[in-house]
């Protein structure tokens, strides 16, 4: 039997491990009941619903082939673009006390977008402006969380 489509069937693979992992480890906690659940209740859920999902996509990737020009196939690891996106959250994560979070949202979102081959700098500005007010009126404004939004030295 030989695999359809590998993309879709290591990824399904991936999951369900990622999934029964969850599942495992939760077990440590009480369960619980969904009338009363216990702290491993949500993850033991969530970990089923990982597991399931990941084993409907490695099945769903033995029999059908991919949409994409190269059949699914897996191609070499791209660790340029890994190291640019976790890059992108560690500097946001240094940076939000430091500058405030708009500025640390800001170079997140560029270094992150630094990652695609498509990276134009219009997008990004606009993407920066709007995903700077939306999480400000959703994080700042509606949830009141304190997080400094610009840096402090600007503040005094």
């Amino acid at each position: 039997m030989s695999i359809k489509n590998q993309r879709d069937f290591w990824a399904g693979i991936l999951f369900a491990a990622f999934g029964i992992f969850f599942i495992v480890t939760a077990q440590e906690n009480e369960l619980g009941t969904a009338e009363r659940m216990g702290p491993a209740y949500f993850p033991t859920l969530l970990g089923g619903c990982l597991a399931l999902l990941g084993t409907v996509c490695a099945v769903k990737g033995l029999f059908f082939a991919g949409d994409s020009p190269d059949g699914g196939r897996v191609t070499r690891f791209n660790w340029k673009v890994l190291g640019l996106v976790l890059g992108g959250i560690v500097l946001f994560c240094l940076l939000l006390d430091l500058t405030g979070f708009v500025i640390a949202l800001a170079v997140m979102i560029t270094v992150c977008s630094a990652a695609s081959e498509e990276f134009r700098a219009k997008e990004v500005i606009a993407l920066i402006v709007i995903l700077a007010a939306l999480c400000w009126v959703v994080f700042v404004y509606l949830l009141g969380m304190t997080i400094p939004v610009i840096p402090a030295f600007l503040v005094k």
